[in-house]
């Protein structure tokens, strides 16, 4: 029986950014087959499949799940590109068959959802970096870890580290805005989101204890760091 660690209706919008992830790897797919670049994109089908398996990790309790995807989506080692692509094409279609297949059988997901005011509410990528940190009262080392860890999903998403490069020259974009006659400002709202975290992570780091002794206000951070991390599973680059 499948544990869900998030609400799901996030699992379900997270999981659906992975599977635009993949059907834009189909029509790129198309581009590597006309131009014989498969090389490259092999490239970027391997990082999708390692992105893909992180986020599952983060979605289910069993970390089985994330495992099955990956060996859905393997491909064995051929003499040369050519001749591995249509096979690696064909896993690509089963793993998008099989992440639908999972976004069908949330219904019958079991929710664990925590106290919404303690640590294990908390993102799970926030609460696995932050929490032991947070319970010895190293308080602006659990912080500083969290702010970190948005820096490495931008990083994984785009391949910038701050908020401003990551949606200017990385064309982030984020699902989720409550119209689409105000995606522009959701889109706004959790660019400057992101942009803040790096201006408190850059104060911070300029002072031995980051002026954090209150738990209060340090657990304030990290559901700050959270509320970034639960937006940006639903984060994709823009195609050109």
């Amino acid at each position: 029986m499948a544990k869900l660690l998030m609400p799901r209706k996030e699992v379900r919008r997270a999981i659906d950014g992975r599977i635009r992830a993949g059907n834009d790897l189909v029509t790129k797919a198309e581009i590597a087959e006309t131009t014989g670049r498969y090389a490259d994109w092999f490239h970027i089908l391997g990082r999708w499949r390692e992105e893909t398996a992180a986020t599952l990790t983060t979605l289910y309790e069993e970390p089985e799940i994330a495992r099955e995807f990956t060996a859905v989506t393997a491909t064995a080692e051929h003499s040369s590109p050519r001749f591995r692509f249509p096979h690696a094409k064909r896993a690509l279609e089963l793993g998008l068959y099989w992440l639908r297949q999972l976004t069908d059988g949330l219904g019958l997901a079991v929710e664990n959802i925590p106290d919404a005011t303690s640590l294990e509410s908390l993102h799970p990528a926030i609460y696995s970096k932050c929490h032991q940190l947070y319970e010895d009262g190293a308080y602006a080392e659990a912080v500083e870890k969290s702010f970190k860890v948005i820096r490495d999903r931008l990083r994984a998403l785009t391949t910038h580290e701050t908020g401003s490069e990551a949606f200017g020259k990385g064309k982030l974009h984020i699902d989720g805005a409550a119209a689409l006659h105000v995606d522009d400002d959701f889109q706004a709202g959790v660019k400057f989101l992101t942009m803040s975290i790096d201006r408190f992570r850059n104060e911070k780091s300029h002072t031995a204890d980051g002026n954090i002794s209150d738990p209060i206000r340090a657990y304030e951070y990290l559901r700050l760091s959270s509320l970034a991390m639960h937006l940006l599973e639903g984060g994709h680059v823009r195609s050109p």
